[in-house]
């Protein structure tokens, strides 16, 4: 097994439902840009920012404060921090922060993101990966395992997983580039750890058609995060596989 480093500093947890107090800091805050908000049903899916107008316009200013999409009380969510500093998963109602660089960190009730999509699962259902699902085979295995369990999957929902992933890429965002993303530029500056198996917990959603380039890559329906073991440490995942034996989680109807 080859473990990802420990790169992600300044990592948080804490309750969707309740922030805990934490000391103040000095944090520039921007005002919100206009919010590209979308929600859709039955999973309460809503998401703040587009992913494709970032990758576009390198545009990582605030879309939402964190503390007012946590008021939802999502079960689960994926997305970046504002001005790219780092990552934001949410798993089982726990709200879990990386970022790409060391240092002095705003409380996590004080922090933006630039982009983030948030969903709800009043209880989920356990299905069990048999075999190993090579990374592209991924989005058409979520989708059948949903459908064979009486979710459609043209419909937006989320998931999430316990178990292994390989091979596997995934990043922490660090810094802006500081402009406009080209076609042959990255979008931001990030810290990026790949191998071959890695243990953990993924969050994760599978989007409906029409949410494509705006919650996900073009031309992609699903996007998500790892989070380790311990909590320590979560990453967005570019590339990655499961491995047979992990617990696969539906919301449950």
């Amino acid at each position: 097994m080859k473990a990802a480093p420990a790169l992600f500093l300044g990592s948080a947890v804490l309750g969707a439902a309740l922030l805990s107090p934490a000391r103040a800091q000095k944090h520039e805050q921007h005002a919100l840009k206009p919010p590209l908000h979308t929600a859709s049903e039955p999973y309460h899916l809503e998401s703040f920012g587009s992913f494709s107008l970032m990758m576009l316009q390198g545009d990582f200013s605030p879309a939402v404060l964190l503390s007012e999409a946590l008021a939802q009380q999502p079960s689960t969510g994926v997305g970046a921090l504002a001005a790219a500093r780092g990552e934001i998963t949410i798993y089982d109602g726990k709200v879990y922060l990386s970022y790409g660089k060391p240092g002095e960190h705003p409380a996590p009730e004080k922090e933006s993101a630039a982009l983030l999509a948030i969903a709800t699962a009043a209880d989920w259902q356990s299905v069990a990966v048999d075999r190993d699902v090579a990374p592209d085979a991924v989005e058409a295995f979520i989708a059948d395992a949903a459908k064979s369990h009486g979710i459609a999957p043209e419909k937006s929902f989320p998931f999430e997983l316990r178990g292994s992933v390989m091979p596997y890429v995934m990043h922490v965002d660090a810094a802006t580039i500081g402009g406009a993303h080209g076609m042959d530029m990255p979008m931001a500056v990030t810290v990026e750890t790949k191998g071959e198996e890695i243990p953990g917990k993924i969050a994760g959603l599978y989007v409906a058609a029409n949410l494509e380039g705006i919650i996900t890559r073009n031309n992609e329906r699903i996007v998500a995060h790892w989070l380790s073991p311990d909590g320590q440490w979560t990453t967005h995942l570019d590339h990655w596989g499961i491995k047979r034996g992990a617990i696969l989680l539906l919301p449950k109807l």
